[in-house]
């Protein structure tokens, strides 16, 4: 199994590795690694968990009309599980076995249609089926006896919606229908437009879209303002950086006010960024394994809420709704900091008994102590087989980094700079120290027997680029992602010595890399104990779209769902800066998988990039890897993490599974 578990009420045990060294240091059994526990939203913030609009609690369950203000809030809810933050909704039931008669139920109440059918429609003459069937008649069938829906109030763009769920299959004239006896009952009916949720929706409404008003999610996510990327509770103080962000500036205890998405991220207390961030990007990967808030509020560095608290200590909470800042003292900022950090150390292990080069495909979990979990969960998956392709390759596993370390006399000098006062206390001096390292490594020899048995293999490869990526013992774990710390380096085909010599040494030197270094610091990983292997693999020329899914509903776990974040070719979902990825999040819970749409790429004028039948396939796949990998996690992790390739057949290419934890 490949574990790194995070503490969260007792010590897990981790269980990764077998024997030994690692990082050019003698080594040591293995400790579990304890790290923080995500924060979870507290009533006293001052922020909706449900709803807070006047009246909710005392509201009616359901009215027939909305004639003004004052009844919608009586009865509508702020949920916790929206896909948009600042958002209202209602819950909208038709019971077509009683003339049409129109419920406009009170979504806090009653926050699923079953609920209000059950306790309130439900008679011996006319009885309600149980759940499951329930889901299957009335969003499925032709004979259903309701038809289902939701009023969204949009308050950043100022929108309202009608709104039925992803896989609903109602027809196009009926859906009309709905929408019609719906805006006559409220009254902002003159406003009021249909949202088709997905591809299925557009087919079906298509017929009647000259008569039936509508709106798209772009045109809702165009106008969004806020994006709770990740919830929590943070301590720290308001910086707001204007102009280009300095990485070697940033401090731990820091709220990071910027304007654009950074690429990569050292610990700091939250991060708010500008622009909307791809919420599968490397910094979001990061906030969420750290458990350190991230939101995204377009012009933050100019917002009044945030200028208030510029410079001063704050508690800072980031929920589903909205966010809230409210004055700290030093000792509460102390304390939290000290429940976030992992109280006790983690020393990864490595078996550096195996030097053979070894192919993806034939490791397993089990070899993670060798050749490093990212190629042993790639491995994993392609022993799937059945149409689930990876680039395949092999690796060169942590003997040669350790080996090369011991030959070239490095352990003293790292010994020496990891105790020196000066590099443990100054950011600058570390940076320097580090960078000296890292240029040391890229300029050593290399086993001349290594570098040619690696070229060797390399000649097996179909002819194009290589890519020489990290595979080590302290990233893709549970508890630790690790994502985006270590280098990835492509070579020109059919490479000489030199160049494979070259590619060898930049990723084994990016083991010390200053955020690869601090993020271990912060998580207490030994640092003389990490191990660097190193995965080669043909570069998927050509893809025309790279992509980055979990297999987990992000938004609601109570309605599974994988989360599908894909852009195209020229752009990046991992570092994506303002541009929008094309999102899909797909339920899994239901016959068969219904995919939504949450937003089409901004590179690509609203033209997909995955048809529907792609995105299915997709979902298959990933949930096949989910089902291989997640067992292996144990409960540390309950989903995976899958970075993808489309290339130019259309093929996905899966380069990259590890675990995903809420």
């Amino acid at each position: 199994m490949i574990r790194a578990l995070i503490h969260v009420s007792a010590a897990l045990p981790l269980v990764l590795g077998l024997t030994a060294w690692a990082g050019c240091g003698a080594g040591a059994a293995p400790k579990p690694l304890a790290g923080p526990v995500r924060n979870r939203l507290t009533p006293d913030a001052g922020i909706p968990i449900v709803s807070d609009l006047p009246g909710a609690d005392e509201g009616p369950d359901a009215v027939e009309r909305i004639p003004d203000e004052a009844t919608w809030r009586s009865i509508a809810a702020r949920p916790d599980n929206a896909v948009f933050a600042r958002t209202e909704v209602i819950k909208v039931i038709i019971d077509l076995a009683d003339s049409r008669h129109l419920y406009l139920t009170n979504a806090r109440r009653f926050p699923i249609h079953y609920y209000f059918a059950r306790d309130r429609l439900s008679s011996p003459e006319r009885p309600v089926e149980d759940h499951a069937a329930f889901n299957v008649r009335e969003y499925r069938r032709e004979d259903r006896r309701f038809v289902l829906g939701s009023i969204v109030r949009y308050l950043d763009p100022d929108i309202w919606t009608f709104e039925m769920i992803a896989g609903d299959d109602l027809a196009g004239p009926r859906v009309l229908e709905a929408f019609e006896q719906v805006r006559a009952a409220v009254y902002f009916g003159d406003r009021l437009r249909y949202r088709p949720l997905s591809d299925l929706h557009e087919r079906l409404v298509a017929p009647v879209a000259n008569r039936l008003p509508m709106v798209t999610t772009t045109d809702v996510l165009g106008a969004v303002r806020y994006q709770s990327v990740t919830p929590g509770v943070a301590y720290g103080h308001v910086r707001i950086v204007r102009g280009a962000l300095d990485q070697g500036a940033i401090r731990r205890d820091e709220i990071l006010v910027v304007d654009g998405v950074p690429p990569d991220l050292p610990p700091c207390a939250a991060l708010v960024t500008g622009t909307l961030q791809a919420p599968l990007a490397h910094v979001a990967v990061l906030s969420q394994t750290r458990g350190t808030p991230n939101m995204a509020l377009r012009g933050a560095t100019t917002n009044e809420r945030l200028l208030a608290w510029e410079g001063r200590l704050v508690r800072f909470e980031v929920a589903a709704q909205d966010f809230a800042i409210n004055a700290a003292t030093p000792a509460e900022a102390e304390a939290h900091f000290a429940r976030l950090r992992p109280s006790r150390p983690f020393t990864p292990a490595a078996n550096t008994s195996e030097q053979r080069l070894l192919s993806v495909c034939d490791l397993r979990s089990a070899n993670a102590d060798t050749a490093g979990a990212k190629a042993a969960q790639l491995g994993e998956v392609c022993a799937l087989g059945q149409g689930i392709r990876t680039p395949g390759g092999f690796v060169v596993p942590f003997y040669h980094f350790v080996e090369g370390c011991r030959r070239h006399n490095l352990l003293q000098g790292i010994e020496g700079m990891l105790a020196d006062d000066g590099f443990r206390t100054d950011r600058s001096v570390r940076a320097r120290r580090l960078d000296e390292l890292r240029r040391i490594i890229e300029t050593v020899s290399v086993d001349p027997a290594l570098v040619r048995a690696v070229r060797t293999r390399i000649r097996s490869f179909p002819r194009g680029r290589i890519i020489f990526r990290s595979s080590t013992n302290s990233e893709d774990l549970v508890g630790f992602s690790g994502a985006g710390l270590y280098r990835s380096v492509v070579v020109q085909p059919n490479p000489t010595e030199a160049a494979v010599a070259d590619a060898l040494r930049q990723v084994w030197g990016s083991v010390w890399t200053l955020r690869g270094y601090e993020e271990r610091e912060w998580y207490r990983i030994d640092h003389r104990r990490v191990a660097m292997a190193v995965l080669i693999q043909p570069f998927v020329e050509g893809a025309v779209a790279n992509g980055v899914a979990v297999t987990r509903n992000p938004f609601n776990e109570h309605r599974p769902a994988v989360f599908i974040n894909v852009q195209a070719a020229g752009g990046s979902v991992t570092d994506a800066g303002e541009d929008v990825p094309e999102q899909h999040l797909v339920y899994t819970y239901t016959e068969s998988p219904e995919p939504e749409v949450l937003s089409r790429s901004s590179l690509t004028g609203g033209r997909p990039i995955l048809d529907e039948a792609e995105v299915i396939r997709l979902t298959e796949v990933l949930q096949r890897i989910h089902a291989r990998l997640v067992p292996q996690y144990g409960e540390g992790a309950d989903a995976v993490d899958v970075e993808f390739l489309l290339d130019r057949s259309r093929n996905v290419v899966i380069v990259q599974a590890r675990p995903y934890s809420r």
